[in-house]
Formats: C-alpha cells, structure tokens, sequence
C-alpha cells in the first residue's frame, strides 16, 4: 500500500532537551528505581497521575530540585532540520501526525503557530488516557489522519514502540539523528 501519512514522536524526535541526558546521569546505575519512576511517568502521561506527582518523585530520587526537574521538561527546543524537512519536502505529499507520551498538552508551547499547522492530527497521551507502545495509540492517530496503518510511517527514537507500530502494520523509522532520519525517510518514500 502507497505510503499516504509520515507520523512523528514529539520527545527525542521533533521536541529537543536535557531530559535524556538528564535520565541517563542519575539512573543508569539504578535501574530499579528508574523502572519505579518510569511507570510513575508512564501513568502523568496517562492523565492516571500528576505532573506534579512525577516532578517530585524525580526530585526526591535525584536529589534534584524540583526547577531543576521541571527545567528539563519545559526547555524543549524544535528539531529544526527535522521541521524544515517536514514542511519542504513531506507537507506537500503526506499527511503529517504527532504522536507523543506527555502528561499535559505541551504541543503550542513547543512549536510556533506556523510549525503547529504542519500537523494534520496531534494526540497527547494524557488527553486519551493511553500511552505508547499501547497499540491503540497507534489506531487513534491512523484514524485521526483517515489512512489505514499500511499506508503511515511512525518515527520514534524508542525501539519498542516502532515495534507496537509495526505489528499494527505501520512501517518505522528509528531516530537517532535528524540527518539519518531524514535519508531514511527518503529512501523509504522513493521506494514507495
């Protein structure tokens, strides 16, 4: 089936921070605790906890202040290559979706208006009540774009949930860099 939707990740993909860095420094040595506060997280996405609830979880285990917590979610930069890519190239032929785990709609905080309308459809966890790799996540946003999972791309840089997305028929593309990403999704859509 011809590839009609390319539909992206906000965090590690078009949305930029210290968080990554920040998780990898204090837990790396402490997975258990990181796998306590990661279902913490995963149930604010769900809009099953609070922000807040999570934010001083966090702090508490890092010994962290909360600010310091907070500034590592708030201080999103756009992946500007990858958004210039979108509206260059993908915007005129595809359908494009954001689909992202978050607690709290962050999206028009994020993107400028302009960035925001490349978006055909944008769903948050917290306003479904689901999160990713929950398959149904990946069906909301194929049936928010009207195409049939054949027929979309799921960028994600996290590996299990491409693999929810391709088990629902998606196709993936795993994101390291925006470089990468951006030959991939090339390649894949000349292929198409």
């Amino acid at each position: 089936m011809k590839i009609r939707a390319v539909v992206f990740d906000l965090y590690g993909v078009l949305g930029l921070n210290g968080w990554q860095q920040f998780k990898a420094e204090h837990f790396s040595e402490r997975p258990d605790e990181w796998e306590r506060l990661r279902r913490l997280g995963q149930r604010a996405d769900a809009g099953l906890a609070t922000q807040e609830e999570f934010v001083r979880a966090l702090a508490a285990a890092t010994k962290q202040s909360e600010r310091t917590i907070r500034h590592q979610f708030e201080h999103t930069r756009v992946n500007t290559p990858l958004l210039n890519y979108i509206a260059g190239e993908l915007k005129p032929a595809y359908k494009i979706g954001l689909l992202s785990n978050t607690s709290h709609d962050v999206f028009q905080s994020i993107f400028s208006a302009e960035e925001y309308a490349l978006f055909d459809a944008a769903i948050g966890s917290f306003a479904v009540g689901l999160t990713k790799p929950d398959p149904a996540m990946f069906v909301l946003m194929c049936r928010e774009l009207d195409v049939e999972p054949e027929a979309c791309v799921m960028v994600d840089d996290k590996s299990g949930h491409l693999l929810a997305a391709e088990t629902m028929g998606m196709r993936g593309v795993l994101y390291q860099t925006a470089e990468q990403t951006i030959q991939d999704l090339r390649g894949m859509l000349a292929d198409d």
